[in-house]
């Protein structure tokens, strides 16, 4: 379903409007793509949307008569409305990213246990934080964290690992140590290998599970 709303440029006297659909002329803006097709809703360049006019000599401002061409430059270089629906969207996938952010360093600091994701969302929900899309993120989380902290035993925190790797298993292993946990050394000798390793608290459990799945139980795991 398109969301409607209009873009425009302003070179010196001159206004140029089209009409887009939101998200994806908001890709366009921030350097996703340069789908014009899918963005422009209506093939036409205006010099005022509400009266109907058409701008006309096009060539002589942007140099082409290709709609498309100049569509993508209003883009680029003017501004987009900013749909209630599109900033609703924005705004929720801001909140999710704060909450998945804390929840994977979050540690209860009454048991040193991870603090599991659906916890931290349904404290979010009591603290009643306004996500705000003009505010850097990260002073957002912090915001967040002094708040959550107020009816939360939480901190931050990683685990530090030992993990001796069958060599059989070393490849696999390796893999889902990249992608999970912040490799420290990594020392190969005749019979495995020997890695240290941090882990964001709330990406332990799945990561050792998966070592311990890749290995079939052969890798040894040791905090230290």
């Amino acid at each position: 379903m398109e969301d409607r709303v209009i873009a425009r440029l302003q070179i010196e006297d001159k206004r140029f409007e089209i009409f887009v659909d939101c998200e994806k002329a908001m890709a366009i803006k921030e350097g996703k793509n340069d789908d014009i097709t899918s963005a422009l809703l209506v093939d036409k360049i205006f010099k005022d949307i509400k009266k109907g006019e058409v701008a006309g000599n096009l060539d002589k401002t942007f140099g082409t008569e290709d709609v498309n061409k100049v569509a993508l430059e209003i883009i680029k270089r003017g501004e987009i409305q900013i749909s209630s629906a599109y900033r609703e969207k924005q705004t929720v996938m801001l909140k999710n990213r704060i909450i998945d952010n804390i929840a994977s360093m979050a540690i209860d600091s009454m048991t040193n246990l991870p603090i599991p994701r659906k916890r931290i969302e349904l404290a979010m929900n009591e603290v009643h934080h306004n996500f705000d899309l003009n505010k850097p993120e990260k002073e957002q989380t912090e915001d967040v964290l002094i708040k959550l902290k107020k009816i939360l035993p939480i901190k931050l925190g990683e685990f530090s690992y030992l993990a001796e790797i069958p060599l059989a298993y070393a490849n696999d292993s390796m893999l889902s140590l990249k992608r999970l946990a912040d490799i420290k050394s990594n020392t190969r000798n005749d019979n495995g290998i020997s890695v240290t390793f941090s882990v964001k608290a709330g990406s332990e459990g799945e990561l050792l599970s998966k070592l311990k799945s890749v290995t079939h139980g052969t890798i040894m795991l040791r905090r230290i």
